[in-house]
Parts: structure tokens; sequence; C-alpha cells
């Protein structure tokens, strides 16, 4: 399928971490369609982690497919053209990306592509055209998984493949095409988008792994008006250097990822709009019925705009399976949170008997 725009305008929507297990929730179903019908995109990204669980799958391929066919099924049934990126959870179904990528191609409207010699699945480079001149290029990246300890990034001949495409479309267009990227897991330097503050600073989050013991609340002088974030981003152990590189030419005009459910928000770091997706999965923890997705609308004279649309607003304030939402929203957001949080209920533990003790001595 050709991608083209129409009216001047190209819009995206990104749908991120559904991580959906064997049963797919029909909230998550619900935002998908409605999202769908109010935003009527062009194209749709799946922005990684659309499944996971190796209890759930334990590799088998019949179920992931139908699991997956029964997540796109929304976009297909509307002939919209789809592709995806991989996250950390999706190869945890015991199936591999490259597995699982052949399994999309069966699907209708799926127009994803993979760049053989390098690194990761699903990269790629899109074409938006106005007539028969590209004025926009979509890169999607595959960010890869966990690492023993942290996760990863993009690395290094991903970039040097990224800059490859980008100056060879220069050159032939006489200047830099202008370009958004869409990948799962953040880039270290989104953190240029909070500010530091004392832990007791109301609505603070807490830093984990490159970041432990910090606390961070979001710059409201740089990120959007309704943006929210609700837990710390998990960016990679080691900066690869991606963030920089697409600074290079300026050509690159936002740059969206998802992986942290709780957060969604965007704002500028040297000319690039960054930001967040939230999740929408309603089968994993999130942000209540401020899960979400996100709307990117390219224009022909080389800008872009985004915006998030929720839950509630488009569906509304009730869930189908209200017992599973309710054991959702306690779920800890990542293993230091649970332990974080685990800490805390021992220490608590603690006091009490130390405190039942001091009382039973002066009685």
């Amino acid at each position: 399928m050709k991608l083209e725009f129409k009216d001047k305008k190209f819009r995206i929507l990104m749908i991120a971490d559904t991580q959906e297990g064997k049963k797919v929730s029909s909230d998550t179903l619900a935002l998908i369609n409605a999202s769908l019908e109010r935003a009527q995109p062009d194209m749709v990204v799946f922005s990684g982690d659309q499944i996971w669980g190796k209890r759930n799958f334990k590799g088998n391929a019949k179920e992931v497919e139908r699991v997956l066919r029964e997540l796109t099924k929304p976009v297909s049934d509307r002939n919209i053209p789809f592709a995806i990126c991989f996250g950390n959870h999706d190869r945890q179904v015991g199936l591999s990306n490259a597995e699982q990528f052949e399994i999309y191609k069966k699907f209708p409207c799926f127009i994803g592509e993979t760049t053989p010699d390098i690194d990761g699945v699903g990269n790629f480079c899109y074409e938006i055209k106005d007539g028969d001149e590209t004025k926009f290029l979509l890169y999607l990246f595959d960010s890869h998984s966990n690492l023993k300890i942290g996760y990863d990034n993009v690395h290094k001949n991903q970039i040097d493949w990224y800059r490859k495409t980008r100056d060879s479309y220069a050159k032939k267009a006489g200047s830099p095409i202008p370009s958004v990227v869409i990948q799962h897991i953040p880039v270290c330097e989104v953190f240029e988008l909070l500010t530091p503050v004392r832990r007791t600073k109301r609505g603070a989050v807490r830093g984990f792994r490159t970041h432990d013991g910090e606390y961070f609340i979001l710059n409201r002088e740089r990120v959007n008006e309704t943006g929210f974030m609700k837990e710390s981003p998990a960016d990679p152990q080691e900066n690869s250097g991606e963030f920089e590189a697409l600074c290079e030419k300026g050509e690159v005009k936002g740059l969206y990822f998802g992986h942290d459910h709780n957060n969604s928000f965007n704002g500028d770091i040297n000319g690039i709009d960054v930001g967040y997706t939230q999740g929408a999965g309603f089968n994993v923890y999130g942000p209540g019925i401020d899960r979400g997705t996100r709307v990117i609308d390219l224009f022909t004279d080389g800008t872009l705009k985004t915006f998030d649309l929720r839950y509630r607003d488009i569906v509304g304030k009730r869930v189908n399976n209200e017992l599973k939402y309710l054991i959702m929203q306690l779920c800890p957001t990542n293993m230091f949170d649970a332990l974080t949080r685990a800490a805390k209920f021992f220490a608590c533990i603690a006091a009490i008997l130390v405190i039942i003790l001091i009382l039973m001595m002066l009685l």
C-alpha cells in the first residue's frame, strides 16, 4: 500500500504496550476501536510489547497468531495499513521476533518490512508521498530487549544504517527530508524534559538503575500541558548515541516511544519533539482510564503535531472487567518497584511488631 498525504496531512495512530495474553481484553479492543473511529488514521504503528508471557503461549505459534490477529483485526477491518516495532516483552512468548514477523505478514493490511544485515527485526524507512514526491520519512527501530541489568538500546549498525538512509534521500532530494521516528524503549535524553526534586515533592517519581535514588517531576515549561508521568523513565543502561545522530541534520521532527505504560508527555529537545505514548493494554499495569493512544499528524510543509487519545474521553469511565482492572492498578510497574514495595511492607510490619513488644513490656 502506498502511503500518501491527503489534503497536505498524513495521520499516524501509535498504539503502545497492549501486552496481551491468551485472552485479549475487551477494554483494550474498545480503546483501539474508539481510537480508530476518532482519529481516522492513514496508518497505524504498534510500537512494541504487543504480547507477552511464556506461560501464556509456551512457544505455540498458532496461539500467538490467533491473539495477534484478534489484536490487529480492528485495523485490518478498516483497511488501514499498519506496521510494528518489537519491544522487550514480545519474544517472551517463546517465538523469536523474526518468527513473529512472519506471522504478521499473513495479516491483511500489514505493510511491515525489515532491513537485512543490521541488528533487530522491523527496522525500516517508510516513504510518505505527496503525489510522486516523498515529503516525509517514517523510521521504525527495533530497540531490542532486556540486558542482564537494565535495557538495551538502538545499536551502532542501526544508527549507521539510519545515517546512510538519511543521506541517500537527502542527496536525491537536494536537502534532508523531514522525518519521524517510532521505537519501543526511550532514549536517555528524555530526562532533559524532567526536573530533579526532593523526594518529598508532590508528584515526585523515583528513578532507578542509572538514576537510582533520584526523584523527578515533569518540567512543565517544556512538556505539553496535559502530559503526565507516573513512573520513572526506564531508559537504556548505556547511551548508544542514537539521539545525537538524529539531531545531526535537523530533519527529524519527532521521536516517540512507549515502554513505560504510565507516562504520556512530549516536549522539545534540540529541535525534536520527544515523547511517550502511554500503555493501551488492560491486561497489564497502566494509568487507569488514562490508558490511550497517540495521534501524530505530519504535514507537507515538514512540520508535525501530536496529541494523545485517552480511554476516559473516547470510551468512557467504566470498564468491562472491573476486577481485573483493579488488580492491574495495584500491580508494581517493574521489579524495582516490586522490591521497593516489599521492603516498605516488611518495614511497616517490623515497626508494628516493635510497637506491640514495647506496649507489652510497659503493660
